[in-house]
């Protein structure tokens, strides 16, 4: 049922989208700098395709774990750490994880799954450097796709830019449900969020 529903939030209001769909003042000049780099030099769609920039694919990019960072609830031979290879058991799939889909990732606090980069510069750098900052991921998992991008300082800037501002649609809360079909308290079940919420 979750992911039936996630699959209904499209974030058609994007800068891009509206590019997309004829509106030429939608994107600024950097930003169209970036677009350029996104699907030209950076290579950004080897991996990011399709409508959500997204794939089923999965790639080892050598990123740190949790516990490096440190955080609750996880140490280094917690599965998740091993990525797809944790949970298939398959030696070729260690270190792997997901491809993301990239819109509105301007509002996520923290990158890839051990959470070791903070803002979307950091991570365009860390592709353009393309070095492995995991030393339990052996050189061999990596994937023949995480390769520098040769940018400049101002193609960073351009590249982030498209990625932060072109591909975030403002308005996601629009899917938000002001209420359920069943009638229950919304948005939880919780006896005190009912009474706080007046629904009790």
């Amino acid at each position: 049922a979750i992911s039936a529903y996630l699959r209904t939030l499209f974030p058609s209001k994007a800068p891009f989208q509206d590019w997309l769909k004829g509106d030429i003042t939608a994107l600024s000049h950097e930003e169209k700098e970036g677009a350029m780099l996104f699907f030209g030099k950076a290579a950004c769609t080897n991996c990011h395709k399709g409508p959500g920039f997204s794939s089923v694919e999965f790639h080892a990019i050598g990123v740190n774990d949790m516990y490096q960072r440190p955080s609750f609830n996880t140490s280094e031979n917690d599965l998740r750490n091993f990525g797809r290879g944790g949970f298939t058991g398959v030696a070729e799939d260690l270190y792997k994880f997901k491809v993301p889909q990239l819109y509105n990732m301007s509002d996520t606090k923290f990158y890839f799954h051990g959470s070791s980069k903070e803002d979307l510069e950091e991570v365009v750098r860390y592709f353009n450097d393309a070095i492995p900052e995991n030393p339990e991921v052996p050189s061999e998992q990596i994937s023949d796709k995480f390769n520098s991008l040769n940018l400049s300082e101002d193609e960073i800037k351009q590249l982030t830019l498209f990625l932060e501002k072109s591909l975030r649609d403002p308005d996601l809360e629009r899917y938000a449900p002001g209420e359920v079909l069943s009638g229950a308290c919304f948005p939880n079940a919780d006896v005190q969020s009912q009474y706080d919420l007046g629904c009790h």
